[in-house]
């Protein structure tokens, strides 16, 4: 089979993905359909169309499931970016629906005639046959059997999806400079200003990621060419196989490795393979970002070449693992034994550890009427922050859909400085409901004798949703200081540690620096000091690799306490 080097037709809609990816070293290199002919007749013509047709829509009904799911289930479901793979994929059903009406007229009329097609042993023979087979090349040339291929491996080998198509740079703006250009611009009256907006970036110096999994920490780039188009394209560019060992050697097999006789010392890259150019791209655009203090790991599926049939290519795909990269060929793949798509959702909670260190503003999540009072009246004197978290409230609930999961059976611990913080604002603003299940949350007097089933039966009786039987009640509150200062004293605290503590309060010193020493995940609401955290370390790394902050869940929202009216006696 001559290797398939057509281009897509210039009408394709689609061009926003496909130009990504074609840009990005080949993934949209596509095979045939294996059910077509080598040369069509006006039947199989129609018969591919529709093939084609069918199948791009069965695409778009599974990626709209996955749509619905995240809207069900997701308080911001433009969170996990589907939306512009969707919309390449309605792109290309549009272009084949448009192909397939041109083939049905270039077929014209069954009525034999002389401007008409022509019945031939029983098969209708096309009026304008050059052009129905310039239509064919074209649906052979469609970008559907990639889009089918990467939600194929997403839906098949990944989970915690979190983009499907998401381009990544490595020209030195990373995630954490650009929070330390927008924290660093002060405050306007209604919280942090905006960063400044970045000039365009360089494409060159980037890479189209066409799945980002595991809630970020995989990045998985699909390539759907072929064995033949891979050894065209090295044939092309001068790329051979060589032997650095004899024929005696290894048993008289020799190992091939990659040459480019054409290759000069300025290293050109018109003559670099795109696979290899991938990797290398891959590798930059990785080591360039940090997703929770870690480099993305990196995965190449190439399903339609077989590793172990051809020397030049085995050595292609060790040339790419030697950038760190997997590379899963067709005998190599995961198999595909998930059902559903639930776990295509984000797990924000899998690595947990099993006691969580509660920060104050979940704690007053947790108490606040907000939270456990379904229909609460507006009313005059709420504050406008107030207003839309119930209204927040009345479409996802915040303990039903995140605080709860989130403890899950987890033991639950609270520093003796934000208990003590979030009992002041309690017994300052709260009212009587909700400095009830405050006394019930931290077992003070008089549940201080409650076992923790019979605190969760009192709970129940203040709370319109049902409250778990795991909820591990009540909190205990640590001394987190003399934690922190035995680690300092026994010379276990990076030094990043002191230069962290520098720039936070006596409570967030607390918590964070908590939960880091004794490796908990300290779960938050407070997304300012997180990454204020984070920009620290990432500015005074100092080639330390392996260095890691705390381990923090931030919750989106939170909850105040609902308030006291000054005439209001609760």
């Amino acid at each position: 089979m001559a290797p398939h080097t057509h281009p897509h037709v210039s009408e394709n809609p689609s061009s926003t993905s496909d130009k990504e990816s074609d840009n990005d070293n080949a993934s949209t290199d596509t095979a045939k359909p294996e059910s077509q002919a080598t040369e069509p007749s006006s039947r199989t013509s129609t018969a591919l169309s529709a093939q084609l047709n069918q199948e791009c829509k069965h695409l778009l009904s599974q990626i709209d499931t996955y749509q619905s799911l995240l809207a069900s289930t997701l308080r911001n479901p433009q969170l996990v970016e589907v939306r512009q793979f969707r919309s390449s994929v309605a792109s290309e059903l549009k272009m084949l629906e448009k192909l397939g009406r041109q083939i049905e007229e270039a077929i014209g009329d069954t009525t034999p005639g002389p401007e008409t097609s022509q019945m031939e042993d029983g098969v209708t023979v096309s009026r304008d046959p050059d052009l129905e087979m310039r239509l064919v090349h074209a649906l052979r040339s469609s970008n559907l059997p990639f889009y089918q291929a990467v939600w194929r491996i997403a839906s098949g080998s990944c989970s915690g999806l979190v983009a499907l198509g998401k381009r990544f740079y490595w020209d030195g703006e990373t995630k954490a400079s650009e929070r330390k250009s927008a924290s660093g611009k002060g405050k306007g009256k209604d919280g942090p200003a905006q960063p400044e907006k970045k000039p365009n970036k360089d494409k060159r110096k980037s890479v189209f990621v066409d799945i980002v999994a595991d809630d970020g920490e995989e990045w998985v780039k699909v390539s759907t060419i072929s064995e033949n188009r891979l050894l065209f394209e090295m044939a092309k560019k001068g790329w051979e196989g060589d032997s650095d060992e004899d024929e005696w050697s290894d048993g008289g097999k020799g190992r091939t490795v990659l040459r480019n006789f054409d290759e000069d010392e300025d290293g050109d890259d018109d003559d670099e393979l795109e696979l290899i150019k991938l990797a290398r791209d891959l590798r930059k655009a990785s080591d360039a970002t940090r997703v929770r203090y870690r480099h993305p790991r990196l995965r190449v599926v190439i399903p339609k070449i077989e590793e172990g049939s051809v020397p030049e290519i085995d050595a292609v795909l060790n040339e790419m693992r030697s950038y760190g990269i997997r590379v899963d060929c067709q005998g190599s793949l995961p198999a595909e034994t998930r059902t559903g798509l639930a776990h295509l959702l984000p797990q924000p909670f899998k690595n947990f550890t099993s006691t969580l260190n509660v920060d104050c503003t979940l704690l007053l999540a947790l108490v606040s009427d907000l939270s456990h009072i379904k229909d609460i009246p507006l009313s005059p004197h709420f504050h406008r922050a107030i207003v839309r978290q119930i209204e927040v409230e009345r479409e996802k609930p915040l303990l039903t859909s995140e605080l709860w999961p989130a403890m899950d059976g987890r033991e639950l611990v609270s520093t003796t400085e934000a208990a003590v913080r979030f009992q002041e604002i309690v017994e300052t603003i709260g009212t009587e409901t909700e400095k009830s299940r405050t006394r019930m949350l931290l077992g003070d007097p008089p549940y201080e004798r409650f076992d923790r089933e019979a605190i969760l039966q009192k709970f129940q009786e203040l709370s319109d949703y049902q409250v778990p039987a795991d909820w591990k009640l009540p909190i205990k509150v640590v001394e987190a200081q003399q934690v922190i200062d035995a680690a300092k004293t026994q010379g276990k605290l990076h030094p990043v540690v002191h230069e962290v503590g520098k720039g936070l309060s006596d409570i967030n010193y607390s918590v964070f620096l908590y939960g880091w020493v004794t490796g908990l995940t300290t779960i938050s609401s407070n997304r300012t000091i997180d990454k204020q955290i984070e920009v620290t370390i990432e500015e005074n790394r100092e080639g330390d690799d392996s260095l890691e902050g705390p381990d923090v869940w931030i919750c989106d929202t939170a909850r105040s306490l609902v308030g006291k009216d000054k005439d209001r006696k609760a």
